[in-house]
């Protein structure tokens, strides 16, 4: 190798360890100098970091970038750019959502109320039956679609108990007269609101009939074409706040405390949906945003 080979060597290790960082690195080919143009490198965010499951313990020098803070637009800039409700409408902040085989109950507080809308007021608490089986939570919605929930209820509670419990009262209230005293056999459902039936008599003090008590007469039956009739049930505004009234009055009462209703971040619903769909769980299953508590 001549000297003025060498001395382009020397020039080109020079140039590796001090440019480093820059776009434009020498090397030499056949021992002719090279100039490659690298492109510039991918600054990873900490969101991307976060996303990929990487540190930035993990990454060259230990260390990121720090992003550029995003403005934070103000409370009242906020309200403004949310959909405003129209005739007759409120609008919603979601409070929880229930996900069972018999479909998607929403719950949450009244933010804004649109003319007309003279039923509820802003910080009300409201539960609506949401369309489908997937969970969801419309931010408009007419308030004759709402249900209001006590203040003495938690969110959790509407959200989890109370599609079931409205099955239930009307198998028990309105296609039977059941009562104390009472021998009650009821025949599984595949929604699982036999559960909640088999509840509600045995807090008006009637009997249950299990299967081990076959040898035993009955004189109310409870039958699957019972589920179904109370399943298309359809009552008016103000009869179904009556009957969801009642609801309330037995989770008050502990009524439903045996009954498991498992609570999970909004974050599982994929999964809960997929696991109700494929009958894994029965349900009531309740997902919760991580800003709201349990508290009623």
């Amino acid at each position: 190798m001549t000297q003025s080979q060498l001395d382009t060597r020397n020039t080109s290790d020079n140039s590796n360890t001090s440019n480093r960082d820059n776009t434009t690195v020498h090397t030499e080919t056949n021992g002719q100098p090279v100039t490659i143009q690298s492109p510039a490198p991918t600054e990873l965010s900490n969101a991307g970091v976060a996303g990929s499951g990487l540190s930035s313990a993990g990454l060259p020098g230990g260390a990121l970038a720090a992003p550029k803070p995003k403005r934070q637009l103000s409370i009242r800039r906020q309200r403004q750019l949310m959909p405003r409700p129209g005739h007759g409408q409120v609008r919603l902040t979601l409070g929880a959502v229930g996900l069972s085989r018999l479909g998607v109950q929403a719950v949450g507080t009244v933010d804004a109320v649109g003319k007309e809308a003279v039923g509820f007021a802003a910080g009300d608490r409201v539960a609506l039956r949401v369309p489908g089986s997937r969970a969801a939570f419309p931010q408009i919605a007419s308030e004759r679609d709402l249900i209001g929930i006590p203040k003495d209820v938690s969110f959790d509670d509407a959200a989890g108990l109370l599609p079931a419990g409205l099955i239930a009262r009307t198998i028990v209230k309105q296609l039977h007269a059941i009562g104390r005293g009472n021998r009650v056999r009821i025949v599984a459902d595949e929604s699982g609101a036999d559960r909640f039936v088999a509840a509600w008599v045995r807090h008006l003090g009637a009997t249950v009939l299990t299967d081990s008590d076959e040898a035993q007469p009955s004189d109310v039956l409870v039958t699957p074409q019972d589920f179904v009739a109370a399943r298309r049930w359809r009552a008016g505004h103000g009869l179904a706040q009556l009957a969801a009234a009642d609801v309330f009055q037995l989770i008050r009462e502990g009524a439903f405390a045996g009954l498991d209703v498992s609570i999970h971040p909004l974050t599982d619903a994929p999964r809960l949906q997929d696991d109700i769909e494929q009958r894994r769980t029965v349900g009531p299953v309740v997902l919760m945003p991580r800003d709201v508590t349990l508290a009623a």
